[in-house]
């Protein structure tokens, strides 16, 4: 009987320890031996799945956002360009009118003040196309200076040619 008692106890005892081996827990990394759920292994599958497919629709969504911004700034460079080539023309075309000016011979006063407008105008245009150039305006506002200069200098020009006329 004694035999028997003991034997049960070490049955108990091992149910027992076995009965610590299962838990509560559905993830067979964390839980025992005998906590292996199927269903919960679906699921965490599904959900890996889904982290995946948000992870590379959001890394879709990254790159056309870059090619985007690419474009636009392959576009400003371009405009940027055009604007630095257009400033380095009106300040070439300012330079020569500057010379033509200083070998312009005035006849009377009225010639003499005209001329030394004209020439103080040249190079009111010439410093501010410097000063357009380094500023830190925007390319639509620097384009529009720009273009207000070039109507200016291309006034300017005709004044210089009806007084060379004369």
């Amino acid at each position: 009987m004694i035999r028997c008692t003991i034997t049960a106890s070490i049955c108990l005892a091992m149910l027992l320890g076995l009965g610590a081996c299962v838990s509560k827990e559905t993830d067979p990394r964390k839980g025992g031996l005998f906590s292996y759920n199927p269903e919960a292994y679906e699921q965490r599958i599904n959900d890996r799945k889904a982290t995946l497919a948000d992870t590379e629709e959001a890394n879709v969504i990254a790159r056309q956002e870059s090619a985007t911004f690419e474009a636009d700034k392959q576009s400003r460079q371009a405009t940027y360009q055009s604007l630095k080539a257009r400033m380095a023309n009106l300040y070439a075309e300012t330079s020569r009118l500057e010379d033509q000016l200083a070998k312009a011979r005035a006849t009377n006063t009225s010639h003499k003040t005209k001329l030394k407008k004209l020439q103080d105008e040249a190079a009111s245009i010439k410093s501010a196309t410097i000063q357009v150039n380094n500023s830190g305006e925007s390319l639509s506002t620097k384009k529009a200076t720009l273009e207000a200069l070039q109507k200016k200098m291309d006034e300017l020009l005709k004044e210089a040619e009806a007084l060379s006329a004369l």
